[in-house]
């Protein structure tokens, strides 16, 4: 009987959790069909980045192609024939624009700019604050704002920041309207939706700032209220009707409603509010006349023709007709959009609420001012970080790793809104400070400092994503951070919070940041203590060098040497000189193409040859001079490598088809890298010139097998089935060398290998290539999710070794005492 009353409660349970948590389909199979058509280059990447750039459909790109080779484009400066007709194709497309966010000619105005920013800018720099009577607005902005509205601040004598609460207790009502009577010009700039949180504020906010709404809060009398509305975000995904609601000016950016074209921007501007937008420079077709020997120069009288500087960008204006007629082609409208991605958002919001580890704490921290109830409120966009089973914070970097593993593609960090960003996170302007003193800045992948995260993870929806994608995430956060058996509940407090708001209100964090973090980390690192005072009371410790690994091509397999091998200025020889280019001239890495790892490299020399095999297909050679300056049919190309430019010397034709075909990826391209006064330099920990080949950090990278050892122990075995070799493999070491103890490598400042000294150059940060099996080419979560976990999101491994003498003739045998000496 019991057994029958539980059953039916658990049955009642799942039916209510699975109402709770199950997908709403917005799209028509029709739809969804003629979605997958244009977007096949796609299938099988979840692209969850929109929020910052949505993606092209493929015959979008066609239509373009075609208009242009159809049609003769010139500068519409011009007055010929195709002048005339590239100027006229450009006013329609201002009526396109114009008539998709529902006004005309007569009321708006639509600037070209080169992006959001640059529309932002330009109200900045133009915006007349001052009045005849000496009187100076403010510039008013809302802490949730992106760091382009956060520059105009530069322009502006008089500012405030208007936190959240306080702009809701403002704005909400009329009540707060006070007609100002100073004769001067103030200038509100908020967000349609926030780019970090996906909220959408209130568009009535418009009319009650420009009545006076912001006075009484900021306890000033102004008479002219002025609001610029940052579209960028909303308008990617929702219908914008300027009919109904009015701003002064309207900044966006079309690569994030159609794909493409970027680098071209919009700024709408209400022609009864052009006024105050007072024009200094002026360049190109903006004038009606202009002198040299006088400063004397009249604009043109139509808003447009007056800040347009120069040529306007024709041919990616007239492609923007082409982005119109896909939505249309697709049988879509943006309110369609709007509520196809909003469910999407949704469903992930409610399972990832749901989700909590086996001891039934959360799995992630959500941040966001809504409960995803109300599309008029909340936009496609899933804010949060994810939790271990013990409440500490899993470093934004990590799951960044992960997601790379499986396809996934989203965005870290801040997303250039700090205000939302330190709200959210609940961080001072002193612990900002402090991350920044700690090595932390914007676009960085350092996620946390002291336990605490510096940033969050966002996905983010666009009219072309799939159910596909979403559950991609959720199934990346079940494997990678659940500690198992999953428990999938609502929490009580949702229920309480859709009871007692209905539209806006502001969820406070519901996982306070951990304080005790530092200490963990403190407690974790006890295991280590006797490691460093074994150095204290020794100074140095012993070990053998087992393996020394060559990778004659960066990211593709290791050279095993035998016996011995020389090593030069910039490391061990032949290592790193090759590298792979795709047909964009742009490096490959196992990051891109995980089969890199199967191309086996063998350095040969007495025939000086590189030989490339590859299972089940005939090994290649190419000779070691080949691509050399000697070879003159050679060609110099240049590629990037850790953001440095790198000039190398192509091998061929025949290795680029054999690499091509191996790869399954057309147009790559072997390229050695040129002389030794090509290389890289850094500046080494010992503030000396560092001489690299195609290496990212250092000339060698150390692997202490004992650490190797001690991180297999802490793999659950179920999950992690392979040898010690091919773990060892995973690391991509230079140098295999066995201590007595785990980790001492991490405490030495010196290696001596026989007679040969290496000065440290500190630890390797991982990332998820050393989840890449490399005899293999298959993928998992192991080692990361436990070194992560062991060393509390401080994902390193193995050390950096540098030589900074210049020593000919040297070479490193196997089976040497390799000394490691110091304290660090």
């Amino acid at each position: 009987m019991l057994d029958i009353s539980h059953s039916n409660k658990t049955t009642q349970k799942t039916t209510k959790m699975d109402e709770f948590c199950n997908y709403r389909e917005i799209y028509s199979p029709e739809q969804r069909k003629l979605i997958s058509i244009e977007f096949q280059r796609v299938e099988g990447q979840h692209y969850l980045e929109h929020a910052g750039a949505t993606l092209y459909s493929e015959k979008q790109l066609q239509e373009i192609a075609r208009q242009l080779c159809n049609n003769l484009y010139a500068n519409p400066h011009a007055r010929n024939l195709s002048s005339k007709l590239t100027e006229d194709a450009v006013d329609i497309v201002r009526y396109e624009i114009l008539t998709h966010f529902k006004t005309n000619p007569q009321e708006y105005s639509v600037i070209f700019t080169s992006g959001t920013t640059a529309a932002l800018k330009l109200i900045a720099e133009s915006f007349s604050y001052g009045s005849d009577c000496g009187t100076n607005g403010r510039f008013v902005y809302l802490q949730d704002n992106h760091t382009s509205v956060l520059g105009m601040r530069a322009y502006a004598k008089a500012m405030k920041c208007i936190t959240f609460d306080d702009a809701f207790n403002a704005l909400s009502c009329d009540t707060g309207s006070r007609e100002g009577k100073d004769d001067c010009n103030s200038l509100f700039v908020f967000p349609a939706q926030s780019n970090f949180s996906g909220v959408k504020y209130p568009v009535a906010w418009i009319e009650r700032v420009k009545r006076g709404a912001l006075n009484r809060l900021l306890e000033q009398d102004c008479r002219n209220w002025f609001v610029a509305l940052d579209a960028s975000s909303y308008v990617a995904t929702n219908e914008l009707d300027l009919s109904t609601v009015k701003p002064d000016f309207v900044t966006l950016s079309f690569y994030k409603i159609f794909g493409y074209p970027t680098g071209l921007g919009a700024l709408l501007v209400r022609n009864s509010s052009c006024h105050v937008l007072k024009k200094r420079y002026f360049g190109g077709g903006t004038v009606l006349m202009a002198q040299t020997l006088e400063n004397t120069a009249v604009l043109r009288d139509v808003v447009h023709e007056r800040f347009e500087d120069g040529t306007v960008p024709f041919l990616s204006i007239l492609a923007l007709k082409e982005g119109f007629n896909t939505i249309k082609r697709l049988n879509l409208t943006f309110d369609l959009i709007s509520k196809h991605t909003f469910s999407l958002a949704q469903y992930v919001y409610r399972n990832l609420l749901c989700l909590h580890h086996a001891n039934g704490r959360p799995v992630v921290v959500l941040y966001h001012d809504t409960t995803f109830e109300n599309l008029c409120d909340q936009g496609a966009i899933v804010n949060f970080n994810v939790l271990r089973d013990d409440g500490e914070h899993v470093g934004y970097a990590e799951v960044l790793h992960f997601a790379n593993l499986y396809g996934i593609h989203l965005r870290t960090g801040c997303f250039c809104n700090p205000g939302a960003c330190q709200y959210f996170l609940k961080l001072s302007p002193e612990d900002v400070k402090r991350h920044f003193n700690a090595g932390h800045v914007c676009g960085d992948q350092h996620d946390l400092v002291d336990g605490c995260p510096t940033g969050s993870v966002r996905i983010s929806f666009g009219y072309m994503s799939t159910k596909k994608d979403a559950d991609q995430l959720l199934e990346m956060i079940d494997n990678c951070f659940v500690s198992k058996p999953a428990i999938r509940r609502i929490p009580q407090r949702y229920s309480v919070w859709r009871e007692k708001y209905q539209n806006y209100f502001v969820i406070k964090n519901n996982q306070p940041i951990n304080t005790d973090a530092k200490k963990s980390q403190e407690c974790n690192n006890n295991s280590f203590l006797s490691v460093r005072d074994h150095f204290i009371n020794n100074r140095n410790s012993e070990g053998v060098l087992q393996q020394i690994v060559l990778y004659p091509i960066k990211s593709c397999g290791g050279f095993t040497v035998l016996d011995k091998w020389p090593i030069t200025s910039t490391g061990l020889k032949y290592d790193r000189q090759w590298m792979l280019i795709n047909s964009s001239g742009v490096c490959i890495t196992q990051k891109n193409n995980k089969l890199m790892c199967l191309i086996r490299p063998k350095i040969d020399l007495e025939t000086k040859m590189l030989i490339l095999s590859y299972a089940k297909h005939k090994r290649i050679c190419v000779p070691i001079s080949a691509g050399t300056k000697c070879e003159n049919l050679a060609s110099l190309c240049q590629s990037k490598v850790c953001g440095d430019k790198i000039q190398g010397w192509d091998c061929g034709d025949e290795v680029a088809d054999w690499l091509s075909e191996v790869l399954n990826c057309p147009g790559v391209r072997l390229l050695r890298q040129c002389s030794e006064d090509e290389y890289v330099s850094r500046i080494s920990k010992q503030n000396e010139l560092l001489h690299l080949s195609l290496a990212n950090k250092a000339q060698y990278l150390l692997i202490n097998v004992a650490s190797v050892e001690w991180l297999r122990e802490r793999i659950p075995g179920d999950e992690f089935e392979e040898t010690l070799e091919t773990t060892i493999q995973r690391f991509r070491p230079n140098l295999v060398v066995k201590f007595d103890n785990a980790y001492v490598e991490n405490y030495c400042e010196k290696f001596i290998f026989e007679d040969v000294s290496f000065e440290t150059g500190g630890v390797c940060t991982r990332c998820q290539m050393i989840c890449i099996d490399q005899t293999t080419g298959k993928t998992s979560k192991e080692p990361l999710q436990t070194l992560s976990k062991s060393f509390k999101g401080k994902i390193s491994f193995g050390t950096y070794l540098n030589r900074l003498e210049n020593v000919s003739d040297e070479c490193l045998h196997v089976g040497c005492t390799v000394k490691g000496i110091g304290i660090k």
